[in-house]
């Protein structure tokens, strides 16, 4: 059911999100009553969660996939984030990244360059759909242009992806066969 899926995914960002923004989520929990997760859903989304017991099968897939996991913290059970788990919040954090694009071109281009090993390809894979996904150019197979300020972005996108000795940003005045944007 597509509709489930949906609610699952934004339940599983929900969880994971929360659980690293510090909330506490403990054996205090009856787990239809999740209220700082509320904000994350549309109501009626929030009565498909409640009405199919969709949070507690969540949080049991979650623990299956070593996302997060139950830890006792100053004497009460609590879930925590594990290496996996903290993995997965920077991959969220993946999607929602974005480059602020100013009106006023600086005339530098922004080129990012990559030779990643094969043993890294889901990486690599993950750098170029999301370079794409924020409007790069691409000039050859692993080197993408972009007008735009973005090193901040870049760094994110190299720690976060666990490659950043095979990342490069480079600040060019001219790129022959580039368009002036």
């Amino acid at each position: 059911m597509k509709n489930r899926s949906v609610v699952s995914r934004g339940l599983t960002k929900a969880i994971l999100g929360g659980i690293a923004a510090g909330a506490v989520i403990g054996t205090a929990l009856i787990f239809p009553a999740a209220g700082f997760l509320y904000k994350e859903f549309k109501k009626e989304q929030w009565k498909n969660v409640k009405k199919r017991g969709v949070l507690s099968s969540t949080i049991k897939r979650l623990e299956k996939q070593n996302l997060i996991a139950w830890k006792e913290v100053d004497g009460q059970l609590r879930l925590v984030l594990t290496e996996n788990g903290r993995k997965k919040v920077l991959q969220f954090d993946i999607d929602n990244l974005q480059i602020k694009k100013s009106s006023k071109w600086d005339k530098l281009w922004r080129v990012i360059v990559f030779d990643i090993p094969e043993e890294k390809r889901t990486a690599r894979d993950m750098l170029r759909r999301k370079l794409r996904e924020l409007e790069f150019s691409q000039l050859q197979k692993s080197v993408f242009v972009s007008r735009f300020e973005c090193r901040d972005e870049v760094d994110f996108l190299r720690h976060a992806l666990e490659i950043a000795p095979f990342v490069h940003y480079i600040l060019a005045k001219d790129i022959s066969g580039v368009l002036k944007k």
